[in-house]
């Protein structure tokens, strides 16, 4: 048995751009953790740092550590001895490392019984979650939404309330059963399923944030899986000659595909679904109002402004995301497709292909920004929240814009991001974006003598990068200025 196997063997399992926005994050919450206890004037310190450092042990215990038992499901198919054992000594090594120590950490501020708890029940449920079958795992995602129905019976206790050590030390001891439990069926089981609703949420949700490598709506696998309705269908009235920026959208394919109106319709149902479920799911966890009865009432409330606001963010973001990603994925492919694209009729020059290009890349994920960001101002206009809302929405907009812009003109310019860079970029935007989503809040939460100095930094991180998005969107001009064509890959 070796200590260096025991420590690297979650980190050699998972995907290397996984590792990188992984370490990032964690890096990032104890950081914050150290800022609020030094300057930080909360009520409750210690519940803020429970809750902080939950979410990292919630990600690490669904996110990198369950990944070592992938590691031993494959050493068990070739035969290769020893690594279960080390697993096993891993499991338990890290939970010592990223719940025994932090617990150890808070005895000098007490509340030690309610820390460790809460820093056990988040790593369990996110251990078991990655753990179990996928049509469990489905349903342990649908218990927050019986939460409002469940506190009508039993009421659950917070961190704060003098009750919660009990309830919540049977709760992580039932919750730590059944994680091992589950491990010891996986570890020393026959045979795990590895896809389909049978399957552990480990395998059907390990993926790399670098999305260039395979493309997900042209992939054989996701093609035979998806069903005959969710299959995109495309128009071509209009496209030829004349409409060159059209035909270029029918080339890139994805989100850029003209679609019919039974697709748009399809599309549009799909979409609806996905953020009704997310509506009751988050209403079923915060409930913060008491006088809202629907999540849309609550979503559209000045209580759930922010929370709104967080989940619009993360909407631009992913609208962008995909954009880029599809971009890279065509620009990275060596192959006669990409250059072949400079044929189609009615492009022109090179200098008017460039500019072609970049408005076709641009125009239909910034025409969407543009739509949340009109919706977004005139619900804010509507509940008086104050420019600063109305502002953050604005920024919002602007910045995944500008990322936008940036990245596309990397592409073409033939200088893109790496995989880890744009993960690392898109999760300093999201925690920006959070921040400002949530700084209404925050300036009822802290002290007054703090929060001017919270903004001057806010400020002067979102300067920073802005500047940098500016950098990248002139590195890669001057690289597509240099090209003698667009249509060159980059691979």
């Amino acid at each position: 048995m070796s200590i260096e196997r025991i420590l690297l063997a979650p980190w050699i399992a998972t995907p290397r751009s996984t590792r990188w926005w992984v370490a990032t994050i964690l890096v990032l919450l104890v950081a914050g953790d150290v800022l609020c206890r030094v300057f930080g004037h909360a009520a409750r310190p210690w519940v803020f740092s429970a809750l902080l450092l939950g979410i990292g042990n919630g990600l690490c215990w669904a996110v990198l550590i369950p990944n070592s038992v992938l590691l031993a499901l494959d050493a068990r198919q070739m035969g290769l001895p020893g690594i279960r054992r080390d697993v096993v000594w891993s499991l338990l090594l890290y939970a010592a490392l990223t719940i025994g120590v932090p617990t150890l950490l808070q005895l000098p501020h007490g509340h030690v019984l309610g820390f460790g708890i809460v820093q056990v029940l988040v790593a369990a449920i996110g251990a078991l979650y990655m753990l179990l079958p996928a049509y469990l795992g489905l349903a342990l995602c649908l218990l927050p939404v019986l939460n409002s129905a469940i506190s009508r019976l039993v009421v659950l206790p917070g961190p704060s309330d003098p009750r919660f050590v009990p309830w919540g030390a049977a709760a992580s001891l039932l919750l730590v059963l059944a994680v091992a439990w589950r491990l010891h069926q996986l570890l020393r089981g026959g045979d795990v399923p590895r896809s389909g609703l049978r399957a552990p949420n480990l395998i059907n949700l390990r993926r790399s944030l670098s999305m260039s490598r395979a493309d997900p709506s042209t992939g054989a696998a996701a093609l035979r899986a998806r069903p005959g309705w969710l299959f995109v269908r495309s128009t071509l009235r209009g496209v030829g000659p004349r409409a060159p920026m059209l035909s270029l959208r029918v080339a890139l394919g994805g989100i850029y595909l003209p679609r019919t109106i039974i697709s748009r319709a399809f599309e549009s149902l799909l979409v609806a679904l996905i953020l009704t479920f997310y509506g009751w799911v988050v209403f079923g966890i915060a409930h913060f109002d008491a006088t809202a009865n629907h999540w849309l009432q609550y979503a559209l409330s000045r209580r759930g402004l922010p929370l709104s606001s967080w989940v619009c963010a993360l909407f631009c973001l992913a609208l962008v995301s995909m954009a880029t990603e599809l971009l890279t994925l065509r620009w990275s492919r060596v192959n006669a497709e990409l250059p072949l694209l400079a044929l189609l009729p009615g492009l022109g020059r090179v200098g008017d292909i460039k500019h072609l290009l970049l408005r076709t890349a641009i125009q239909r994920p910034a025409s969407r920004l543009g739509l949340l960001c009109a919706v977004g101002l005139l619900v804010a206009v509507h509940l008086h929240a104050g420019w600063s809302v109305e502002l953050a929405v604005a920024l919002l907009v602007l910045v995944c814009v500008s990322y936008l812009v940036a990245m596309a003109l990397c592409i073409f310019g033939g200088r893109p991001l790496p995989g880890s860079g744009r993960a690392l970029l898109l999760i300093g935007m999201l925690v920006l974006l959070s921040v400002s989503a949530w700084w209404p809040t925050l300036q009822h939460d802290w002290d007054g003598r703090v929060l001017p100095s919270l903004a001057d930094a806010l400020a002067a991180i979102w300067s920073a990068l802005v500047l940098f998005l500016f950098w990248l969107g002139y590195r890669g001009w001057r690289g597509l200025q240099q090209r003698p064509h667009p249509f060159l890959p980059n691979g």
